[in-house]
């Protein structure tokens, strides 16, 4: 559906916001009617958003969610914030509840294969772009293909760059949000070695050693070689805005560390799953590929420390870890931010097999 469409299709629901805010304005509403209000527009606009693609306005069987650009996004606040005068914080509400949000879609369909029997017990895979950043290949001269899957390099973080920093390299025509992060949407295809395990965890996902986990990457001021000033003192020079460029990224997750041996910063990859990673596990001994979708949002309210019954039941028992499900992760993204997948396999014999991975990453603008 074009721009002009898809505004064609929410005049309506904007209509419907401007005379419900001018009503509660004037104390003709009371606030619990303004807020049934909002929910209302929000609910046309998401709607709004289940409209096919081919420009008719009529929903179709099959038909996929309407996936707004960023302009889309811009414009629609545009025409509720100054057309109408709807103040921001109500127009980013609505925008919020109606989950209108761009995002960015990285995708592999090449096999890997994580395992004791091959290469890596840890392989990454996929990387998002830059969180929020819809502009950054032509300010890094960058191709996503060509960062979706370069291997990452095991340098610690060190100090952040603000969010002012960002600002002014992609140039937005609005200020973003310092954690515009609002949902991720995995989808992995993939199997196991097909046997292995206790016989009766097999179907389940009970006693799986193979998982894909998360991972972060960060842009932060890695110092550049020692100088000398004027008085003779040896100083550390920094970069003073993120460059963008793949080498200067740090890893957040996982953990690096210095390696005496090797004499350079490793990846440290614990042995067993953490809770707080692990996307998604295989079925247990199951050798044809299975198509998990897995959608982490902010609004995310399942604390295994509150409710480990709820914890089990909703994400244990299909496969995710346990502390997935509070929505931090989403939440403590922050603008520029690298989202990371990697395969997992351990013990003899085990092998996670991907043969597809998706990421899809909405943010808020």
């Amino acid at each position: 559906m074009t721009i002009d469409a898809k505004l064609v299709a929410t005049l309506g629901a904007i209509f419907f916001a401007y005379c419900s805010y001018s009503i509660w304005t004037s104390g003709r509403m009371h606030r619990g009617e303004f807020s049934s209000s909002l929910g209302r527009l929000a609910d046309q606009l998401r709607e709004a958003n289940k409209t096919s693609s081919d420009g008719t306005g009529e929903s179709s069987a099959g038909s996929s969610p309407y996936e707004p650009s960023v302009a889309d996004v811009l414009v629609i606040k545009a025409m509720l914030n100054k057309a109408l005068s709807i103040p921001p914080e109500i127009v980013d509400t609505i925008v919020d509840i109606a989950e209108y949000w761009p995002h960015t879609t990285t995708f592999s369909d090449s096999t890997v294969v994580a395992g004791t029997n091959y290469p890596a017990e840890n392989v990454f895979l996929l990387r998002s772009p830059p969180l929020g950043l819809h502009n950054w290949e032509r300010v890094s001269h960058t191709e996503t293909s060509s960062m979706d899957k370069k291997p990452p390099r095991p340098q610690p973080a060190n100090e952040e760059f603000s969010t002012d920093d960002f600002q002014e390299l992609i140039a937005s025509p609005i200020p973003m949000l310092a954690q515009p992060c609002r949902r991720i949407v995995f989808t992995i295809r993939s199997h196991d070695q097909g046997w292995g395990g206790e016989f009766g965890n097999h179907g389940t996902y009970n006693g799986s050693w193979t998982w894909c986990d998360v991972g972060l990457e960060r842009w932060c001021k890695p110092p550049t070689p020692t100088q000398t000033d004027a008085t003779g003192q040896q100083t550390q020079q920094q970069h003073d805005r993120p460059t963008l460029q793949l080498d200067d990224l740090c890893t957040v997750l996982p953990e690096v560390e210095w390696d005496p041996e090797a004499k350079a910063h490793v990846f440290v990859h614990p042995l067993h799953p953490r809770d707080d990673l692990k996307i998604q596990c295989n079925v247990m001994a199951e050798r044809e590929p299975i198509l998990h979708r897995v959608v982490w949002s902010y609004t995310d309210d399942i604390d295994p420390e509150r409710d480990a019954e709820a914890a089990a039941q909703q994400l244990a028992s299909k496969g995710r870890g346990t502390a997935t499900g509070n929505g931090r992760f989403v939440r403590d993204l922050k603008l520029g931010d690298v989202v990371t997948i990697w395969a997992k396999a351990r013990f003899q014999g085990w092998s996670n097999h991907v043969e597809s991975v998706k990421m899809d990453v909405y943010y808020a603008v």
